[in-house]
């Protein structure tokens, strides 16, 4: 299977466009029927088995085994331990990371929901997938504690490794997939490897794919080992746990890891904008621009980390091509003083250039750049116009 994976991107994705996924914030409620049970769904309540989400949420499934949270937020309820969604009252909640040393099982306990899109995907286009997640130490912490009672120390950790796997058909919600993944493991098409951590507020992540195959359904969660999964833990202390949970007997005694991540508002959507590599781009018309949104957070100059990916694309660039010198400029809109633009520019553009030179881009290469409002490229009335001002470009230097 072969799926043209672009880049991440971190910036707005409007839910008014259409969205190819059925129900994508959860809130459309599966009809009761009068033939059989159905689980019910209570406010700020765990699950405690696959039927919560299977029974209550059109469009969604989860497998055998696995309970991930669909999670009801009451105004009256209050809910105090549960955030409130992206929007509107409901959400999942799913265990990113817990490895077999920690648990009473021999393989990594990860949840994967499986999600369906209106209408087949068209081979050759490319699409937006996005979602919005939110960390929460509290809440995977006392996910434990109300599954296991007297567990005592458990540890909430940040994880990466946020995937996307597309198939033409629906995955029978009884595939056994803790076990299925050890013999023939799924591959996702698209996979978010850095670290997540939103610092208990809602972050929007989006990437962009192109389709090879008429897809109508997607699984999403962590389709990878815990061990070669990104951790927010030091190494050592990471490798020491592994060790002593695993010549730990006692199943109570063990220290317990938990990446818990609430998750709301998830789209695919047809991308309209024109796809250039930054290869290309740069080599044919010697200039290449990122939007702001895609590197820095407003009013920041602290890099995102889901900028990584495509500034380690043009850093391999950088090093394929040794004899091309890059100026890296930074622009603002009009909003704000000149002063404060012109030192916000300066700094991104820095920040930019730093974060290639400690990934093996000689200083001499690079020339930073901070252009305040000087330069614009499109004007300043308009929110639109406003949003292409606010971009570093990259360009090809004389010296």
């Amino acid at each position: 299977m072969r799926t043209s994976f672009l880049f991440f991107i971190l910036l707005p994705v409007s839910l008014a466009a259409q969205n190819f996924i059925v129900n994508g914030g959860f809130e459309r409620q599966t009809p009761r029927q009068s033939d059989r049970m159905q689980a019910p769904i209570a406010p700020c309540q765990f699950a405690s088995n696959p039927n919560r989400l299977n029974d209550n949420a059109i469009g969604w499934t989860t497998f055998d085994v696995m309970t991930p949270d669909l999670l009801l937020w009451d105004t009256v309820a209050a809910c105090p331990a549960l955030p409130r969604p992206h929007r509107g009252n409901r959400m999942v909640g799913l265990i990113m990371y817990h490895p077999f040393q920690d648990g009473k099982f021999t393989f990594d306990y990860h949840e994967l929901i499986q999600g369906r899109l209106a209408k087949p995907l068209e081979p050759g286009k490319t699409y937006r997938v996005s979602f919005w997640t939110r960390t929460n130490d509290s809440l995977g912490v006392q996910h434990l504690r109300e599954v296991f009672g007297r567990v005592t120390n458990v540890r909430s950790v940040k994880c990466g490794n946020f995937g996307f796997y597309f198939s033409n058909g629906k995955i029978n919600p009884k595939e056994n997939f803790m076990l299925s993944q050890l013999d023939f493991s799924l591959r996702p098409q698209v996979n978010f490897t850095q670290i997540v951590e939103t610092g208990d507020a809602w972050r929007q992540y989006s990437m962009l794919f192109k389709a090879d195959r008429p897809y109508q359904y997607f699984l999403f969660g962590n389709f990878f080992s815990d061990a070669v999964t990104p951790l927010n833990m030091d190494i050592d202390e990471r490798q020491k746990i592994d060790e002593t949970n695993t010549a730990t007997v006692d199943f109570w005694k063990k220290t317990k890891r938990i990446a818990y991540y609430c998750f709301d508002d998830f789209v695919v959507e047809a991308y309209k904008g024109e796809v250039e590599t930054l290869e290309k781009t740069l080599l044919e018309k010697k200039t290449y621009t990122f939007e702001s949104a895609l590197l820095f957070d407003t009013g920041q100059s602290d890099l995102k980390a889901g900028s990584e990916p495509e500034l380690l694309r043009l850093a391999a660039f950088l090093k394929t091509n040794p004899a091309i010198r890059l100026e890296i400029g930074g622009h603002t809109d009009d909003i704000g003083d000149d002063t404060s633009n012109f030192l916000l520019s300066e700094r991104r553009a820095r920040a930019v250039s730093v974060f290639l030179e400690r990934n093996g881009i000689p200083p001499a290469q690079l020339r930073a750049t901070g252009y305040g409002e000087s330069h614009p490229v499109a004007a300043n009335d308009t929110e639109n116009g406003r949003q292409q001002n606010r971009r570093v470009e990259c360009r090809q230097s004389e010296q």
